[in-house]
């Protein structure tokens, strides 16, 4: 086995181990959403962002033929973002399950339909013809709009970290670990060199590697900002919470039965002494 083939087998490794991750990561979320069936804490931008940049690193595979595990995976993290979307507009903002799904559905075929509209004419055009790599400047265009949309989209709970004091509320911690390791090891498989099917050294994907880094480093940054406030605050608010339900659970003195009780043995020995007072 030449290096270059060895080089190719733990990219390929690392490379498909993140896109399994990157595939089932919004699964958590979603369970969680539908159990607690609330979606406090998350913003429907956020998701339709996300969707968009699905869309878009769609075509960015499609149209350069590259591995089926990356295509797939960008068409099933725009689908789980849908319908996170809809979960948000069914607990957050109160629509009936078909109105959100009718809203969620007619984006899905808007978005396929430009996929069709961009991918078709740009594989055929004799600008990607001359130049059949991510540096084509339309590739280029849209891996960055991609990118801009994933990292945007990871703005929002910032807003509400900053409103809460760092405290997370509403995003799963699972589906961060996932998300976080699969980019992880997506921008591991860009260090290693890799060839095509000639032996040909192919150029890094500075873009991937940007966008592998943002993303791991700012849900780290959420994760760690739920951390501090636990050490902060989380402890006495626990203490607390348990000195509470620690009183609830010990019995009272109830001043009203006390009296009726009282009176009754008033009433009791009045009787015994013929209505005359002791």
């Amino acid at each position: 086995m030449t290096p270059e083939q060895h080089d190719n087998t733990i990219s390929t490794l690392l490379g498909t181990m993140g896109t399994v991750l990157l595939c089932v990561q919004l699964i958590p979320q979603i369970y969680t959403n539908y159990r607690r069936k609330s979606t406090e804490g998350l913003t429907a931008a956020m998701f339709i962002l996300w969707a968009s940049a699905g869309m878009l690193f769609g075509i960015y595979f499609i149209v350069q033929r590259t591995s089926v595990a990356l295509m797939v995976q960008a068409e099933i993290f725009s689908f789980l973002s849908l319908v996170t979307v809809c979960q948000c507009l069914c607990y957050g903002n109160k629509y009936s399950l078909l109105k959100a799904s009718t809203v969620c559905l007619l984006v899905a075929m808007l978005s396929a339909g430009l996929q069709l509209a961009v991918i078709i004419p740009l594989q055929n055009s004799n600008l990607y013809k001359d130049d059949p790599k991510p540096t084509c400047w339309p590739l280029l265009l849209i891996g960055t709009l991609s990118a801009i949309c994933v990292f945007v989209g990871l703005l929002p709970p910032y807003f509400e970290l900053g409103h809460l004091q760092g405290q997370v509320i509403g995003i799963n911690f699972v589906f961060l670990a996932i998300d976080s390791t699969g980019a992880i090891l997506s921008f591991a498989s860009l260090l290693f060199p890799q060839t095509d099917a000639n032996g040909v050294r192919l150029k890094t994907d500075v873009l991937g590697m940007v966008l592998y880094c943002l993303v791991a480093t700012t849900e780290s940054g959420i994760m760690l900002s739920h951390l501090i406030w636990h050490i902060r605050f989380g402890r006495h608010k626990q203490d607390t919470a348990e000195t509470l339900k620690r009183n609830l659970s010990e019995p009272k003195f109830d001043r009203s039965s006390t009296l009726v009780k009282a009176n009754s043995d008033d009433v009791l020995r009045l009787s015994s002494t013929g209505g005359s007072p002791v």
